[in-house]
C-alpha cells in the first residue's frame, strides 16, 4: 500500500482482490458491519497502524449517523427493487425496465454515498504516516478490524471467522 494512496482508491483496490468483495457482504448482511468502517480500519492500519480510542470515536459516529441516514435507505430501497423486479410476473416490459434503469441509478447514488462517507473519514485522519513493517501492518489491520466489529455487534465464531479471512486477504494488498 503506498502511504498516499486515499482510503476510497485504497476501497476500489482491494474490493477487487479475490473473495474481499464476498468476505465484505457477509460481514455486512450477516453481521451487520460497516463495510466502509472496516476498510477504515484496514486502510488506517496500513500507514499509520492501530485506531486510537478517540479516532474510531469519531468516524463510528459520523458513520453510524450516515449510513443510517443515507446509505442504509438507498440499499433497502435498492433492495426492495431487486426483490419486487423478482417477484413480478405479469408486468409489462416497459415498466420492469423502468423500474430496473431506476434500480441502477439508487445503486450508483449509493456508491456515490460510500465514496461521501470514506472521504469524511480520510479528512480525520492526519497526514503523518509511520513506516510499518509487514508484521505491525498486519497486527494493527486484526487489532482494527476486531475493534470496529466490536461496535456493530457482539463477537461470535462465524464473525471472528470472517474477520480473519478478511484480515487473510488484505494482508496481500
Amino acid at each position: 500500500m503506498s502511504a498516499h494512496e486515499s482510503f476510497w482508491d485504497y476501497s476500489c483496490r482491494v474490493y477487487a482482490l479475490p473473495g474481499v468483495s464476498t468476505l465484505c457482504l457477509r460481514l455486512q448482511n450477516e453481521h451487520g458491519q460497516d463495510v466502509n468502517m472496516l476498510l477504515f480500519a484496514a486502510w488506517f492500519a496500513g500507514t499509520r497502524g492501530e485506531l486510537s480510542d478517540a479516532l474510531l470515536q469519531q468516524a463510528l459516529a459520523f458513520s453510524q449517523s450516515w449510513a443510517g441516514a443515507v446509505v442504509r435507505p438507498l440499499r433497502g430501497a435498492r433492495g426492495w427493487l431487486k426483490e419486487t423486479l423478482e417477484d413480478l410476473s405479469p408486468v409489462s416490459t416497459l415498466e420492469r425496465d423502468g423500474m430496473q434503469e431506476l434500480r441502477t441509478q439508487i445503486k450508483a447514488l449509493e456508491l456515490r454515498t460510500e465514496q461521501y462517507q470514506q472521504t469524511r473519514l480520510e479528512a480525520l485522519v492526519s497526514d503523518v504516516v509511520q513506516a510499518l513493517t509487514a508484521r505491525q501492518q498486519q497486527h494493527a489491520m486484526s487489532v482494527n478490524l476486531q475493534r470496529v466489529a466490536a461496535c456493530y455487534t457482539q463477537p461470535s465464531p462465524a464473525l471472528q471467522e470472517a474477520l480473519s479471512a478478511l484480515c487473510s486477504a488484505l494482508a496481500s494488498a
